[in-house]
């Protein structure tokens, strides 16, 4: 039988191998890790208790993020999580969930975590979800947690989280053939419609806990491209990220795009709407727009394949 000094011990041992994984990761590198949610992650939305009423539950719920070191205090270390890139389906309907936030880990006496996100699901309005400062697994950097608006009390909002940062092995470099972005009126209104040539890079890489027999969807990350033009030099003109998804049922094969991309510091999503294509995976040729292409729109017409 353990002693009482000898428990003692033996947590303190845990809380200091686990503050230390923490910190020793945080020192890695100051560039980001990209992080994808894996199986047993789940959505849920409905009545907790006390309340009464039905409640919906999906581990359907996909997609990546990014978790930075932000700084340190005595007794937790903080990071960043941006570019949190999810796709959940709610009857039959995929719906994207986008946000940044924070995620900190460490305690005094056990090893503890909180993540808080702001995040907007769909056409909805942001929202906070807060996980409050719960025990943490000594599994770090993998971060297994559950976040929700209202603390799982009533009608609510919750996502679990389960997390690990993702393998070189898995991302695959893309890059952009003859590309276009085209910027001005479709039918049926009528205006001037401007068009530049368009290059740069993306990766790719599989949402493992998405596929299926008929299914197979990828996140897009490190969006990089820039236009071209005879009178200007090359700058930096579209960053950010996004989802593709190919989707084959028969002979038939679709597919959808879905990218999040900044330019000039405004945010706009490109959405291609699910379209015949996906044959020719892993080459990807496919149209994107904001308006879906009607009156005045912004459009890419992307080439690309996979860099050797």
């Amino acid at each position: 039988m353990l002693t009482r000094r000898a428990v003692g011990v033996s947590v303190l041992v845990l809380v200091i191998a686990g503050l230390s994984a923490s910190r020793g990761y945080a020192q890695d590198g100051g560039a980001a890790t990209l992080y994808r949610l894996e199986a047993g992650s789940s959505f849920t939305r409905g009545c907790f208790g006390p309340c009464l009423c039905p409640i919906f539950t999906t581990e359907d719920i996909r997609g990546t993020y990014t978790l930075a070191f932000d700084h340190q205090d005595p007794l937790f270390t903080w990071y960043r999580i941006e570019n949190v890139n999810w796709v959940v389906t709610v009857g039959g309907t995929d719906r994207r969930i986008t946000g940044s936030g924070s995620y900190r880990v460490g305690g005094e006496v056990a090893v503890q975590q909180q993540m808080q996100l702001k995040l907007q699901i769909g056409d909805e309005d942001s929202q906070l979800f807060d996980s409050g400062l719960v025990t943490g697994e000594s599994s770090f950097p993998d971060i297994n947690i559950t976040i929700s608006v209202n603390g799982m009390v009533c009608f609510d909002t919750a996502i679990d989280i389960r997390s690990q940062p993702v393998p070189a092995s898995d991302i695959t470099p893309y890059k952009l053939g003859r590309s276009t972005y085209d910027e001005g009126c479709f039918p049926p209104c009528e205006c001037l419609l401007r068009e530049w040539p368009i290059s740069g890079t993306f990766h790719l890489l599989p949402l493992t806990n998405a596929m299926t027999p008929i299914r197979r969807e990828f996140a897009v990350v490190d969006v990089k491209w820039v236009t071209m033009s005879p009178t200007t030099v090359r700058v930096p003109t579209f960053s950010g990220y996004g989802w593709y998804q190919i989707v084959e049922v028969g002979p038939t094969s679709k597919n959808r795009m879905v990218l999040d991309l900044a330019n000039g510091g405004t945010m706009s999503s490109f959405d291609s709407g699910v379209v015949s294509g996906g044959t020719g995976f892993p080459r990807i040729d496919i149209r994107l727009a904001v308006n879906g292409f009607y009156c005045f729109d912004r459009v890419f017409l992307l080439h690309a394949k996979p860099t050797k």
